[in-house]
């Protein structure tokens, strides 16, 4: 966490340099915009499109800034979420599998910021199984969610805690690249941006959480834990 927060100051700080001349380029092409007739004016609307693009990617790397909107929610009802969408995205390739604890009480967090943390994991699990489920081969979330008693975040001692877990039965994640999956840039995909687990992570400490990854070779397991009070 302490390598994860110095790396993210060092991001910030260079995403405001980039960000800072962009308006001005963007501006700068408006104008000539302006001045030019419209077949000319094709290049202009580039260089336009492209600033939005670049911006739009810098924030990304700054990440949310939004205050939390904290209410009292049930985190079946937000797995429930992420699982319609995961079908929706795979055309039911894959086999979602549930195993809830329905005794965990409400967790009081913002539900739209955790539906996209949960939906972030969700997602890489489901590139992760695209080539089974093409093949016809078993490909399968398992989704489990448990209570823990007594357990240190950070350090902070929580009476008790929800701890979520998503596994895969994909490939798993190479050993070497494992322990920077959660820095931003990293990715392990060409197309990839390398900020989903990065703002994922970023989600759950806002919530006074931790994420977690185990990895092996037709076990992949993305672990949250949640405070059940804060």
């Amino acid at each position: 966490h302490e390598n994860q927060e110095t790396a993210k100051i060092l991001i910030r700080g260079l995403a405001h340099e980039i960000k800072n001349p962009l308006g001005g380029i963007r501006g700068a092409a408006q104008l000539l915009a302006s001045e030019l007739d419209e077949e000319q004016s094709e290049y202009t609307q580039v260089i336009i499109d492209e600033t939005d693009r670049l911006r739009s990617l810098v924030d990304r790397l700054l990440g949310t800034h939004k205050a939390l909107n904290l209410a009292e929610i049930n985190i079946h009802e937000i797995l429930e979420r992420v699982c319609a969408l995961i079908l929706a995205e795979s055309g039911k390739s894959i086999r979602i599998v549930k195993d809830y604890d329905p005794s965990i009480p409400e967790i009081l967090g913002d539900k739209s910021q955790l539906i996209q943390g949960f939906l972030n994991i969700a997602k890489n699990a489901l590139q992760a199984l695209e080539k089974q489920a093409q093949a016809g081969e078993d490909a399968s979330i398992t989704i489990r969610t448990r209570t823990l008693r007594q357990f240190t975040i950070g350090q902070t001692r929580h009476r008790l805690v929800a701890r979520i877990e998503l596994i895969d039965n994909g490939p798993g994640i190479d050993k070497n690249f494992i322990q920077n999956i959660f820095y931003p840039m990293i990715s392990g995909r060409a197309e990839g941006t390398g900020l989903g687990l990065s703002i994922t992570q970023s989600i759950f400490t806002k919530h006074h959480g931790l994420v977690e990854c185990e990895s092996q070779p037709g076990h992949t397991s993305f672990i949250v834990y949640l405070p059940l009070e804060l």
